[in-house]
């Protein structure tokens, strides 16, 4: 892993320089290695006794580049959970997660992912003892999460119904995980970050639902 440090002055070109460097890594990928540590991170979340005891989890329809979390949608709805994915809605582009089954119809839209046509919303209720699996271009063992640009996940994981709840885990391949990631005010920290060489616990404090 390597190291990056800076103020908050210099914040956006340390992270556009960390964005440049990420992909540069993703890219030379193979399809093999995701796979394999796509499956070995997926393990490990279902490891994790938080993820295993949750009855309502957050997942992702990942891109190419992203932790295939399919083996984690699976066990969950084993498991009897109610799952949600994030789908972008409205002019302002929020982020907003819904119900998802087995029988739900999915579509593609300009985003690079794909979206249920669920528009059945998580409330806060059911946010209170949620697990919310966050895909990231790069994360620290601290926590720190760096997206790819576009505050998709910041400003939803800020905002309600999810703001102050749920149990937030970061899943990274090995690539995409550095010592000391440069992170802002308003980039939300994860309480776990997952990879294909160990779990980190980052001791940031739960939310409590209001």
């Amino acid at each position: 892993m390597d190291r990056s440090g800076s103020t908050l002055s210099d914040l956006p070109a340390a992270k556009a320089e960390w964005r440049r460097r990420l992909r540069v890594r993703l890219a030379a990928m193979t399809d093999d290695a995701r796979v394999v540590q796509s499956r070995a991170i997926c393990e490990r979340v279902v490891a994790n006794d938080v993820f295993h005891t949750a009855r309502v989890v957050l997942l992702y329809a990942p891109m190419a580049t992203e932790v295939d979390v399919t083996m984690l949608w699976r066990d969950a709805e084993t498991r009897g959970c109610q799952t949600y994915f994030p789908r972008v809605v409205g002019a302002d582009q929020a982020l907003r997660f819904v119900r998802v089954t087995a029988d739900s119809e999915w579509c593609k839209t300009m985003q690079p992912f794909r979206q249920p046509r669920s528009k059945e919303v998580v409330t806060a209720r059911e946010m209170a003892e949620a697990v919310i699996v966050v895909p990231g271009l790069g994360f620290a063992c601290s926590g720190g999460r760096l997206g790819r640009g576009g505050g998709f996940y910041d400003r939803s994981l800020a905002a309600p119904p999810l703001s102050g709840r749920g149990y937030r885990i970061g899943v990274a391949f090995a690539e995409q995980m550095v010592d000391d990631l440069a992170v802002g005010p308003f980039d939300v920290p994860m309480h776990a970050v997952v990879s294909a060489e160990g779990t980190w616990v980052t001791g940031f404090p739960l939310g409590r639902a209001t």
